[in-house]
Parts: C-alpha cells; sequence; structure tokens
C-alpha cells in the first residue's frame, strides 16, 4: 500500500509534455488556422500558438512564412483526386480534374491567392501537372500548345476558386442574396443612358443569367474547344 505524502512537503510540479514538432504537424496547424481564420491569419506566430510553442521552435522545420505557404499549397494539391489518363476519355477527365482542383481549392480559402503568387513546385503539385499535361498531350496537342495551355489552366484553378470563396466571404453568400444582388445589378446596367452605354443595356439580361455551375462549365467548354482549336490551326 503507497504511503500518503507529509502535508509539509510540497508535491513536485508535474511539466507539460510537450508535444513533438514536425514539419507535418506544422502544416497540419498552419493549415487549420488558414480554414478558420483565413490567409493573413498564417504567421510562424500565429501558427505556433496552434501549437503551443514559441515561433523560433517552427524555424528547425520551416524556413520561413512563404516556405510555409508552398507547404500548405502543396498539401492542399494532394487532396486533389487524379484520373488515370485516358486518351479515349481524355477531355472529359481533363474537366473534371478542373473541376475537382477548384472544389478543392475554394474549400480552403486563400489557397488560390498562394497558387497565384508562386510556381506550385512540391510534390502533389507536380504530380497534378504531370496529370493535367499527359492529358492535353492524349487529346493531340503538340507540345508547344500543351506546355501553354498548363500554364493557362494552372491560373484558371485558382482565379475560379478565389471567385467562388469571395462569393462565400461576403453579404452575398445564400442563394438569395446572391439573387436579390443579380437583380439589382442587372437593373443597374438597365438603366445605364443607352446612348453612351448601348451594349451594357442591351446585355444587362444575358449578363446576368446563369449560375455560378452553368457559367463554369460555359468556361470550360470554351476552353478545351479552344485548346482544340489552336492544336488543329498548329499541326
Amino acid at each position: 500500500m503507497e504511503l500518503p505524502a507529509p502535508p509539509w512537503q510540497r508535491p513536485a510540479k508535474v511539466k507539460p509534455v510537450r508535444r513533438q514538432l514536425s514539419q507535418e504537424s506544422v502544416v497540419d496547424a498552419a493549415l487549420r488556422v488558414l480554414d478558420k481564420e483565413g490567409l493573413d491569419a498564417v504567421t510562424m506566430r500565429r501558427v505556433a500558438q496552434e501549437l503551443e510553442t514559441g515561433a523560433a521552435s517552427l524555424y528547425v522545420h520551416v524556413a520561413n512564412k512563404d516556405e510555409l505557404h508552398r507547404l500548405i499549397l502543396d498539401r492542399v494539391s494532394g487532396e486533389i483526386p487524379l484520373p488515370e489518363p485516358d486518351p479515349e476519355r481524355w477531355e472529359e477527365q481533363i474537366k473534371q480534374l478542373l473541376r475537382d482542383s477548384v472544389q478543392v481549392f475554394a474549400s480552403h480559402p486563400g489557397v488560390a491567392q498562394i497558387a497565384m503568387a508562386d510556381i506550385p513546385s512540391g510534390p502533389n503539385a507536380l504530380r497534378m501537372m504531370e496529370c493535367m499535361l499527359s492529358l492535353l498531350r492524349m487529346g493531340g496537342l503538340p507540345d508547344q500548345v500543351a506546355a501553354w495551355a498548363g500554364d493557362l489552366l494552372g491560373l484558371f484553378v485558382p482565379a475560379s476558386a478565389l471567385e467562388a470563396t469571395l462569393f462565400q466571404n461576403n453579404d452575398r453568400s445564400t442563394p438569395g442574396e446572391i439573387a436579390e444582388w443579380t437583380a439589382q445589378f442587372r437593373g443597374y446596367l438597365a438603366a445605364l443612358p443607352a446612348d453612351r452605354f448601348p451594349t451594357l443595356v442591351a446585355l444587362a439580361g444575358p449578363m446576368t443569367t446563369g449560375d455560378g455551375h452553368e457559367r463554369f462549365e460555359f468556361k470550360l467548354d470554351v476552353l478545351l474547344s479552344g485548346l482544340v482549336a489552336v492544336a488543329r490551326r498548329t499541326s
């Protein structure tokens, strides 16, 4: 039987066990901060607070905030499902790859800004680029067209994701609010002086029709049809 400690003796202080840090755990914490508070909050100090440690301890695993952003981007890029390239289905596969990419980026507001500010070069981003370029070549696009198309589509994804997250984070986030704002904007265009803005007035209706899904699918069709047309012209 264990004896009780004498009442005049102070019990030893129990030191909290410090969490073992790694690059993976730092990125995990940074992604949590990003999802909860946005990109501006992702600083070395704030991530250190999330990990209940000092900022200096993070620099053992991550060089600086820029590298942390690149690691976040690559982690999120790894969430994008990649198809097994099929020459018979290359066009639909690349469309689905773009849909999935935009959806994943939009689920982590702030990642789109990172992608547009740097050239993705992590292993997950490289696998995605390899898949995309392989699909473009399978579609018969010449190498130069495929290479430049990869750049074009690489900008299209974060731009589309950024647009989606902007609507999520302002006062037009619900379908009703979006419909109300759209009606106001349509009315504004229609009320412009027709002698100065005849085309805007004429297109006030068409410019404000269609939901985000319809517009996104239209963009995909235009992009892919345009690439095929360029490939035929240059081959």
